[in-house]
Protein backbone atom coordinates (compact mmCIF):
# COMPACT_ATOMS: atom_id res chain seq x y z
CA UNK A 1 0.00 0.00 0.00
CA UNK A 2 1.33 3.63 -0.92
CA UNK A 3 2.22 6.13 1.91
CA UNK A 4 -0.99 9.12 1.61
CA UNK A 5 0.61 12.12 -0.06
CA UNK A 6 -1.27 15.25 1.70
CA UNK A 7 -1.84 18.79 -0.15
CA UNK A 8 -1.98 21.22 2.62
CA UNK A 9 -4.27 24.31 2.34
CA UNK A 10 -3.04 27.39 4.88
CA UNK A 11 -2.68 30.88 4.79
CA UNK A 12 1.12 32.64 4.84
CA UNK A 13 2.01 35.58 4.47
CA UNK A 14 -1.42 37.03 4.00
CA UNK A 15 -1.90 34.53 0.60
CA UNK A 16 -3.08 31.29 0.66
CA UNK A 17 -0.70 28.21 -0.23
CA UNK A 18 -1.30 24.68 -1.14
CA UNK A 19 1.97 22.50 -0.07
CA UNK A 20 2.97 18.87 -0.27
CA UNK A 21 6.23 17.54 -0.06
CA UNK A 22 8.41 20.49 -2.20
CA UNK A 23 5.53 21.76 -3.85
CA UNK A 24 4.16 25.01 -2.61
CA UNK A 25 2.19 27.35 -4.95
CA UNK A 26 0.54 30.21 -4.06
CA UNK A 27 -3.18 31.55 -4.60
CA UNK A 28 -5.24 34.96 -3.91
CA UNK A 29 -8.02 33.25 -2.52
CA UNK A 30 -8.91 30.32 -0.05
CA UNK A 31 -11.37 28.80 -2.84
CA UNK A 32 -8.65 29.01 -5.45
CA UNK A 33 -6.39 27.08 -2.75
CA UNK A 34 -8.85 24.52 -2.44
CA UNK A 35 -9.70 23.42 -5.80
CA UNK A 36 -5.83 23.57 -6.93
CA UNK A 37 -5.16 21.47 -3.89
CA UNK A 38 -8.02 18.85 -5.09
CA UNK A 39 -7.20 18.61 -8.30
CA UNK A 40 -3.71 17.90 -7.81
CA UNK A 41 -4.55 14.97 -5.61
CA UNK A 42 -6.93 14.09 -8.12
CA UNK A 43 -4.24 13.53 -10.56
CA UNK A 44 -2.02 12.22 -7.73
CA UNK A 45 -4.88 9.54 -7.06
CA UNK A 46 -5.22 8.36 -10.77
CA UNK A 47 -1.88 7.54 -11.01
CA UNK A 48 -1.90 5.17 -8.14
CA UNK A 49 -1.18 7.43 -5.45
CA UNK A 50 -3.47 8.17 -2.42
CA UNK A 51 -4.12 11.24 -1.99
CA UNK A 52 -6.12 13.86 0.67
CA UNK A 53 -6.73 17.49 0.89
CA UNK A 54 -6.44 19.09 4.53
CA UNK A 55 -6.82 22.45 5.70
CA UNK A 56 -4.48 23.89 8.24
CA UNK A 57 -6.45 25.33 10.91
CA UNK A 58 -3.54 26.16 13.45
CA UNK A 59 -0.21 24.94 13.55
CA UNK A 60 -1.15 21.34 15.23
CA UNK A 61 -4.76 21.28 13.74
CA UNK A 62 -5.72 19.77 10.47
CA UNK A 63 -8.99 19.03 8.49
CA UNK A 64 -9.46 16.67 5.79
CA UNK A 65 -11.81 18.25 3.18
CA UNK A 66 -11.53 16.14 0.52
CA UNK A 67 -9.88 12.76 0.00
CA UNK A 68 -9.39 10.75 -3.53
CA UNK A 69 -11.79 7.40 -3.82
CA UNK A 70 -14.32 9.24 -1.16
CA UNK A 71 -14.77 12.61 -2.40
CA UNK A 72 -16.75 13.53 -5.79
CA UNK A 73 -14.92 14.37 -8.56
CA UNK A 74 -15.26 17.00 -9.61
CA UNK A 75 -16.71 18.23 -6.45
CA UNK A 76 -19.44 20.93 -6.30
CA UNK A 77 -19.01 24.16 -5.16
CA UNK A 78 -21.21 23.49 -2.00
CA UNK A 79 -19.34 20.04 -1.17
CA UNK A 80 -15.85 22.24 -0.89
CA UNK A 81 -16.56 23.77 2.31
CA UNK A 82 -14.84 27.39 2.63
CA UNK A 83 -12.85 26.86 5.65
CA UNK A 84 -13.66 30.25 7.65
CA UNK A 85 -17.23 29.70 6.71
CA UNK A 86 -16.85 26.13 8.41
CA UNK A 87 -15.31 27.36 11.70
CA UNK A 88 -17.79 29.32 12.48
CA UNK A 89 -20.55 26.63 11.99
CA UNK A 90 -18.28 24.53 14.16
CA UNK A 91 -17.97 27.27 16.90
CA UNK A 92 -21.74 27.71 16.60
CA UNK A 93 -22.18 23.49 17.02
CA UNK A 94 -19.51 23.75 19.99
CA UNK A 95 -21.78 26.73 21.86
CA UNK A 96 -25.06 24.94 20.52
CA UNK A 97 -23.58 21.35 22.64
CA UNK A 98 -21.84 22.67 25.39
CA UNK A 99 -23.92 22.39 28.87
CA UNK A 100 -24.98 25.83 30.49
CA UNK A 101 -22.01 26.58 33.00
CA UNK A 102 -23.53 25.19 37.03
CA UNK A 103 -24.02 27.38 39.53
CA UNK A 104 -21.29 27.65 42.37
CA UNK A 105 -22.55 25.32 45.45
CA UNK A 106 -22.94 27.26 48.19
CA UNK A 107 -21.98 26.14 51.63
CA UNK A 108 -24.43 27.09 53.92
CA UNK A 109 -22.97 27.69 57.49
CA UNK A 110 -24.67 24.92 60.07
CA UNK A 111 -26.19 22.34 57.59
CA UNK A 112 -23.07 19.84 57.58
CA UNK A 113 -24.42 16.75 58.08
CA UNK A 114 -22.47 13.86 59.95
CA UNK A 115 -20.74 11.23 58.17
Amino acid sequence: MSALTQFIVLKRGGRWSVKSKDLESFFSTQREAIEAAVQLANDCGKNGKPSVVLFQRSKARFENIWTYGKSPYPPAKSDLRIASQHANSETEVRAKTQAPPRPPISHQEGNESAA
